[in-house]
């Protein structure tokens, strides 16, 4: 098993990171942050974690202006950098991409969706529901990401806990790929638990954006991932391999 980062652009945010003036006066922050998604070449079929962020949103007056977080956050990227654009180049059509798991619905874990019509879209019930809704877009929710009519499969993880999670819910028959809770983010949020021959991986979204910051917000975790040669994959962390091939050790 193999997963290949996408990376999907960087998003750039406010100089002042805190405080009413970073409203009142927008200045851009000299760093970015990456916005990773993840694709996972596994034996039951591909499967995507995250779409990260699309080309539009770069584009002044997509997203809405009003919402403080969307006004304060600056995506960079053009079409080639989209989802869709490296799975291709990777060789695979996005009609093989068999499972879409979506860690939650902001905008830059959604933006890539419409271009996989034929995959089975996963998340959270939990999520799903606190999307919806006016009271959704009050919250920083994008509707208008989310392809029209999209029916994706709405989940609860009602399964034996796997690791340190007390439950979980596979995906395939081998529990070779396990959609773990992971709420903190947003109360829907979940991860995926990829189990390799040699080692594993956690595609955890934004539990954490990126090692040093798991260590202190999730000790308890971090220890796992150590304990079990588990990588922890984010959707914010520059300092990733492109490319992580689980049935090698190390």
């Amino acid at each position: 098993m193999k997963i290949h980062r996408l990376t999907t652009g960087r998003v750039r945010g406010p100089r002042r990171p805190h405080g009413i003036r970073r409203y009142v006066r927008l200045e851009w922050s000299g760093e970015t942050l990456p916005v990773n998604a993840f694709l996972i070449e596994h034996r039951a079929g591909l499967c995507l974690v995250d779409t990260g962020q699309s080309a539009e949103a770069a584009v002044p007056g997509y997203l809405p202006r009003w919402h403080p977080f969307l006004r304060t956050a600056r995506f960079e990227l053009a079409a080639g950098d989209e989802a869709v654009a490296q799975v291709r180049r990777l060789g695979f059509r996005p009609e093989q991409v068999r499972w879409i798991v979506l860690t939650h619905l902001h905008t830059d874990h959604v933006g890539g969706l419409a271009a996989f019509p034929s995959s089975e879209v996963v998340v959270s019930e939990t999520e799903w529901r606190r999307a919806g809704g006016f009271r959704g877009q009050l919250i920083g929710y994008v509707p208008k990401q989310l392809p029209a009519g999209l029916a994706p499969r709405l989940v609860r993880l009602t399964e034996p806990g796997v690791g340190p999670f007390a439950t979980s819910l596979a995906l395939d028959d081998e529990r070779s790929l396990n959609l773990v809770p992971l709420p903190g983010h947003t109360p829907g949020q979940i991860g995926l638990l990829a189990v390799g021959e040699r080692r594993s991986a956690l595609l955890g979204g934004d539990v954490a954006h990126n090692w040093r910051e798991l260590q202190e917000a999730a000790p308890e975790l971090a220890a796992y991932c150590s304990r079990e040669h588990v990588s922890f994959l984010a959707a914010h962390e520059d300092d990733l391999p492109e490319v992580l091939d689980l049935s090698e050790g190390g």
